[in-house]
């Protein structure tokens, strides 16, 4: 830390003095952006879940459509041959 620097007024910010970048140095930032991830993480999953769920719906719901067509068609012919 011999060629950091504080940054006035903002706690946890310090001046690298060769690059002069801000480098954030608090633990309780990093911690916060790990839970932030973490949660963002598990939120994606149960988006990816949710979705994964529509698409099985969707599918029984088509393959249920497709069923009553082929019902309407087997009735239809016995009708006609009766």
């Amino acid at each position: 830390m011999d060629n950091l620097l504080p940054v006035e007024g903002n706690p946890g910010l310090y001046r690298d003095i060769h690059s002069r970048a801000i480098i954030d140095c608090s633990d309780t930032n990093f911690d916060n952006y790990l839970q932030l991830k973490k949660r963002k993480i598990l939120e994606v999953n149960e988006m990816n879940k949710l979705k994964d769920e529509d698409n099985k719906i969707q599918t029984i719901k088509n393959e249920v459509t497709e069923l009553k067509d082929m019902m309407k068609l087997i009735l239809s012919k016995l009708d006609i041959n009766s």
